[in-house]
């Protein structure tokens, strides 16, 4: 067997072991991707500080991922035996928590006050908010979800940004294999075409395939091992390149390989010629797209940065090409193109890049001014803003896409969505003071146009609690003392109406002293009479000085009728005698009662001036307590102590305070499009708003920081807009040194890059049209223009090595003459090369993800302009940058 045969055999052998190795090796693309896939941002921007304080958040949802479950009953209220339906799943996935991950539900059962926020105003549609762990996978969470939410007679939906991000990977995954099922129909069908052989496509693509699958395992493998970067659009763009510019660079070398067993060759030194002269040309070409793709490497923003990945996957391509190709040539010789045995052809010109080079050096200046002329109001017209909305990529029979337009119409476009601010301070917040000025925040917040609701730990319902607010309070109180100043009036007005007159008591004092001095006379009076035989023997004298003396029995008689008077005398004596004592003793004591009445009287009076000024003092108290309700310190917050401790204030601490109680969180629903330009500069403009109000008080050296998807894509859009520049530079500063190298001059460089950024702009103003006009979209995605730039930049600078290349080959004196003559070889060659990379980039249109489609379209549009603008400009580049040699030998 020939040595070089032989040789090239072994190296066929060790691709063979590469490509079982790559295979065997190969980790869960899927799993990498969801896991280390995701746009990552700086740890300074606000996203980022904000899941930080999340990760940290405590009450068991610390680095949680936050979804929405949506219940819909189309256009008409859900009904009560849906609603039971529907409390009966949600209480079924509390009970099994453990299996779905989740760490708190939010729904109109457990929190009826945020009714207002869960339940649409047309009651047909309500959402659960999950809090759920990232134990599982989000494609796994999803599944679960969607099987455990699911109920019976009412739409359900499983939605939010970690669900519609993770959609959108799947959406990738799949748009790739539609990609490379529809490039490998479409690169076949060329190749049969150009080289009218099956057996030459598939020696192209089974190389291109041995690329591909190592480049893949070996990008995976530093992905997974060593945190190499990677997106959702690494895969797809290794995908389309190596299949591009790979089939670009066979033909090259193939047409080569064919022209030399043409001439006469035999297999083995037409392979190697063929690698010599192509593989220069190749080499060439791909190290200035490898310098192009490793420039990304120097990128900040981790999903420019993975297009790193490409220019890994260039250095296998060409390894592969310059050392498995000769393998498979140098074996099957003229059989490569079977069945044609005309290998002798005379090979074919390009009629459409002779005509415009001949042109264009006949005149060069008129054709650089109307290649200005067309395309310069073309780029005027620009690409207009950019959406960062991703729920954009995604079709609108993806559930979780469903489910957010279900939100966004019966809700404030921004529900599913919300943005939440974090404060984190040094100490506890759980005070008057400070929950006092994030009452105010709150309030601030939610007077802004732009915001739909606003919920915090003194307004976790999303509206004040009234009770809470000095004017409710002041109400309060103010009604009870007007109670207090009505009973002041009514003590005073009965102290007023009941009055005494001491002078009178005391004169029945002096009244009953004197009856009883009366009856003491009285009663002296009656102790002077006679008694019974005194008045028995004063009566018998009289009698017998009458001559009538009594005889003994009319004594006795008139003896003991005396004495019965004479006791019942000294009965009335006795009596009268208490009375007289008791009668002084009334005077006495009514005396002195009098006395201290009137003493009494005297402090009286003073008491009724006391509660005078006090009813006065309580009436004036409560004027200004009402003038203090009816003004704005009406509306200051104050909780009391009680109620801060309380069992009913304890669930908005523990959803609103962190578990040490010194970061929290107040979420905010804007009414417009989170993922909008307006969206991302309100969510700025809050984290300033918030700092600004923060000033002056306990929190002023707290930490601010806005998380959602608001916040997300506007730390998007600062990083990768000023990356790109930054990027672009590098990137251009690397291909023209490259390109300085290759055509040995300074101009030509100049002129090359000149040409591809006038295709690239161009282009995207062109796709802005076809985007706006066919798919409907007004604006290109964020990264289109970036992706678009390095794809029509990269890729189309081969074109141009081509064609110079072949410039310093053909032999001539006349600069005019040589670089007319390439452009007709080499347009074929071009123009066939560009066809099988706008093929393949076409092939990502079914995948359905926008800014594939979008990326697609630019690169074919670029690629159109390129392959005619290319011919013209840098011919006459090389006409007005070389003098005609004879006009110049006859100006000596």
């Amino acid at each position: 067997m020939n040595k070089f045969v032989k040789k090239y055999s072994g190296i066929a052998l060790l691709w063979l072991i590469a490509v079982l190795a790559a295979v065997l090796f190969l980790p869960n693309i899927g799993s990498l991707e969801a896991e280390k896939g995701q746009t990552k941002i700086p740890a300074n921007m606000q996203s980022q500080v904000a899941t930080n304080m999340q990760k940290h958040w405590g009450h068991h949802i610390s680095n949680t991922r936050q979804v929405v479950l949506v219940y819909n009953n189309g256009e008409k209220p859900i009904t009560k035996a849906q609603q039971q339906r529907i409390d009966q799943r949600i209480r079924h996935l509390e009970k099994n928590s453990d299996h779905y991950g989740i760490k708190s539900v939010t729904s109109i059962t457990n929190t009826p006050v945020a009714k207002k926020q869960l339940l649409s105003k047309d009651k047909s549609t309500e959402i659960v908010q999950l809090n759920v762990s990232k134990r599982d996978s989000v494609e796994t969470m999803n599944q679960k979800l969607k099987s455990g939410g699911k109920v019976s007679g009412v739409r359900s939906y499983v939605t939010g940004a970690d669900v519609l991000n993770d959609d959108m990977r799947l959406s990738m995954v799949d748009g790739i294999k539609k990609t490379e099922i529809i490039a490998t129909i479409f690169i076949l069908i060329v190749l049969i075409i150009v080289f009218r052989s099956p057996i030459v496509p598939l020696v192209s693509l089974l190389t291109v395939g041995v690329s591909f699958i190592v480049s893949l395992s070996v990008v995976m493998n530093l992905v997974k091992y060593f945190n190499f970067p990677l997106s959702n659009f690494t895969q797809v763009f290794i995908v389309v390149v190596l299949f591009g510019i790979g089939t670009d660079y066979n033909i090259l070398l193939y047409d080569q390989f064919k022209e030399n067993l043409a001439n006469g060759m035999d297999r083995v030194k037409a392979t190697v010629s063929a690698r010599k002269l192509a593989g220069r040309t190749i080499l060439d070409s791909g190290i200035s797209v490898l310098i192009g793709f490793a420039a990304l490497g120097l990128a900040n923003f981790s999903v420019y940065r993975s297009g790193f990945a490409v220019a890994v996957g260039v250095v296998v391509l060409l390894l592969v090409l310059l050392t498995l190709n000769p393998f498979f040539m140098s074996v099957l010789g003229a059989k490569m193109y079977w069945p044609n045995k005309n290998l002798a052809e005379q090979a074919q010109n390009s009629r459409l890049w002779g005509w415009l080079s001949k042109r264009s050096v006949q005149f060069a200046v008129p054709a650089v001014i109307v290649v200005l002329a067309v395309l310069l109001p073309i780029i005027s017209f620009g690409h207009g803003n950019l959406s960062y909305d991703s729920a954009v990529e995604l079709s609108n029979n993806v559930p979780s896409k469903q489910g957010l337009n279900v939100v966004e119409k019966h809700f404030s476009k921004g529900t599913a969505e919300p943005s939440t601010i974090y404060i984190k301070s040094d100490h506890s917040l759980k005070n008057q003071a400070d929950l006092m000025k994030i009452d105010q925040v709150t309030n601030q917040l939610r007077s802004r146009k732009d915001v739909a609701t606003v919920a915090s730990v003194t307004q976790p319902s999303g509206q004040p609690i009234k009770q809470l607010y000095l004017n409710d309070q002041l109400q309060t109180l103010t009604g009870k003392m007007n109670q207090a100043g009505q009973g002041l009036q009514q003590i005073q007005a009965g102290g007023n109406g009941q009055g005494f007159n001491a002078d009178q008591l005391k004169a029945i004092g002096e009244s009953a002293q004197s009856i009883g001095q009366k009856l003491q006379t009285i009663q002296s009076t009656a102790g002077n009479q006679m008694t019974g035989d005194q008045v028995v023997a004063a009566m018998q004298q009289k009698a017998t000085a009458m001559g009538s003396p009594l005889n003994q029995a009319q004594l006795q008689i008139i003896g003991g009728a005396l004495q019965q008077a004479q006791a019942s005398q000294s009965n009335v004596s006795g009596q009268l005698n208490g009375i007289a004592s008791d009668t002084q003793n009334i005077g006495n004591n009514a005396q002195a009662l009098g006395e201290q009445l009137k003493a009494l009287q005297a402090q009286t009076e003073k008491a009724q001036q006391g509660l005078s000024q006090i009813s006065g003092g309580v009436g004036q108290a409560n004027n200004y307590l009402a003038s203090v309700q009816g003004s704005a310190a009406g509306q200051t917050f104050f909780i009391p102590e009680q109620v801060m401790n309380s069992d009913q204030f304890k669930q908005a601490v523990n959803n609103y305070l962190s578990g040490n109680e010194k970061t929290t969180k107040i979420t905010v629903v804007l009414n417009q499009n989170p993922s909008s330009a307006k969206a991302m500069k309100t969510v700025n403009d809050i984290q300033n708003q918030v700092k600004q109000n923060l000033k002056g008080s306990d929190l002023d050296k707290a930490t601010v920081a806005v998380n959602g998807q608001s916040a997300l894509i506007s730390d998007t859009q600062t990083i990768a807009s000023g990356d790109f520049f930054r990027t672009a530079v590098i990137m251009l500063i690397g291909i023209l040194v490259a390109l300085i190298f290759v055509t040995r001059s300074i101009l030509q460089p100049l002129y090359i890059e000149g040409t591809l950024l006038l295709a690239y702009f161009a282009s995207l103003t062109v796709t802005h049209w076809i985007s706006s006009l066919v798919l409907g979209h007004s604006m290109l995605t964020w990264n289109t223009p970036f992706f678009a730039f390095i794809m029509i930049i990269a890729l189309g600078v081969d074109y141009s090595i081509f064609l110079m290349r072949k410039y310093q080959t053909v032999s001539g004196a006349d600069p005019a003459e040589r670089i007319i003559e390439s452009s007709k070889f080499i347009g074929v060659v071009v123009l066939s090369a560009a066809l099988i990379l706008g093929g393949t980039f076409a092939a990502l249109m079914p995948s359905g993800v926008l800014t594939l489609i979008q990326v697609a379209i630019a690169v074919i549009v670029g690629l159109l302009i390129l392959v005619i603008i290319l011919p013209i400009l840098m011919s006459a580049a090389v006409k007005l940058t070389y003098p005609d040699p004879q006009k110049a030998a006859e100006g000596e």
